[in-house]
């Protein structure tokens, strides 16, 4: 599978990504660990299992997302509405995409792009000026029990003070 930047992938993660946009859209949110809040950001688990799991965020109008890495996730960022995303300082999903609405549908242009995030990838987003969507794809490595990627967050500007404080992996990027 190649994601939007035009990279091809063929790994577990991959399969997983093929099979959760397959399966059609049954929302399996766990009890515990799966909703989020980080400053102008809601993180919703709707799946888990094992260390694959599937997030849905929320974001307000102009939600500036700063450049960061998850150092223990390797995942995929899949568009639905009012985002633009960057990796490694470049746009691959600009804005003008998200907010352009398809000719046989009412979905954005965006709708189901993806952008593959290595765990040392850096990237970062904003959303529009009414607010955006997206999920996040992912597979926790390292043994790290899956919460939510705001949780594993390195080498850049955290959202605020109080997503600082919800940080739990903490260590700098060196480059």
């Amino acid at each position: 599978m190649k994601d939007g930047t035009g990279r091809e992938f063929n790994d577990d993660l991959t399969n997983f990504l093929e099979w959760y946009l397959e399966a059609g859209l049954k929302i399996f949110t766990p009890m515990k660990d799966s909703i989020y809040f980080i400053e102008n950001v809601v993180g919703t688990t709707i799946y888990r299992h094992e260390q694959f799991q599937v997030q849905l965020f929320t974001a307000n109008p102009n939600t500036i997302i700063p450049e960061h890495v998850h150092p223990n996730v390797d995942s995929y960022e899949v568009a639905l509405t009012g985002m633009e995303f960057t990796l490694e300082g470049k746009i691959v999903l600009p804005m003008w995409a998200s907010e352009t609405k398809c000719e046989d549908s009412n979905l954005s242009r965006a709708h189901y792009s993806t952008v593959r995030v290595l765990p040392e990838s850096l990237h970062g987003g904003r959303s529009s000026s009414n607010g955006g969507m997206f999920m996040s794809v992912q597979h926790w490595l390292n043994e790290v029990k899956p919460t939510s990627v705001a949780n594993d967050w390195a080498g850049g500007a955290t959202m605020g003070d109080n997503h600082t404080t919800q940080v739990t992996t903490k260590e700098e990027i060196t480059q």
